[in-house]
């Protein structure tokens, strides 16, 4: 009787591996990634919505890795001789506010029952926009402020230059013609006063 108990446990715990439900939060439009966990490894593996029926399954593959739409799959298969534990992971991308709800892990092995886990998924909100983040931060906007300023700021010291050297080049020129207008003025006198000197000496005589 002892023995038939612990066959029928044995077997019931065969069939109901990882069928305790595990909840994963992820906000909406992120990925999120659950773990499915077995105790013996497995050929097919099936992503289903709520059961594995046949228009509940979201992604099944033989292979490692697979990817279908928005859903992949990578298996992390143990062995029967060691206390290695079975995993699938299972990732969705893009989260709806509908992908919030039950959904089942099943592993299918050869000539034996299936291993199956249950799992939970809640879609949170949005993560807020990161947008306020860029208006803070005022070093894109104040570097080429910064720079603008600094050439105005130096601007009077090089305009000062011009204007000096202007103001002593037209100092210049007013010294050079005013005593060219003396030379010529004292020349001047110089002639009218010899050709008066001449035309007194031409009447003298």
């Amino acid at each position: 009787m002892n023995a038939h108990l612990i066959f029928i446990f044995f077997l019931s715990s065969l069939l109901q591996d990882g069928l305790t439900q595990r909840v994963y939060y992820g906000p909406e439009g992120e990925s999120i990634t659950v773990r499915c966990s077995f105790k013996f490894p497995g050929g097919t593996k099936l992503f289903c919505r709520k059961s594995c029926e046949d228009g509940d399954v979201l992604i099944k593959t033989k292979d490692v890795t697979a990817q279908r739409d928005r859903y992949s799959i990578r298996y992390e298969g143990g062995n029967f001789f060691s206390q290695l534990r079975t995993f699938v992971h299972v990732t969705i991308k893009q989260l709806r506010k509908s992908d919030s709800g039950r959904y089942m892990c099943r592993l299918k092995r050869p000539f034996h029952p299936d291993l199956e886990t249950i799992v939970k998924i809640i879609v949170t909100d949005a993560l807020p926009s990161s947008t306020p983040n860029w208006s803070v931060e005022p070093t894109p906007t104040s570097l080429p402020a910064a720079i603008a300023t600094a050439p105005s700021s130096s601007s009077p010291e090089t305009s000062e230059l011009p204007q000096s050297s202007a103001l002593q080049i037209t100092a210049l020129v007013l010294n050079v013609s005013f005593i060219i207008i003396i030379i010529i003025t004292l020349t001047v006198t110089v002639m009218v006063f010899c050709r008066i000197r001449t035309s007194k000496h031409t009447v003298a005589g």
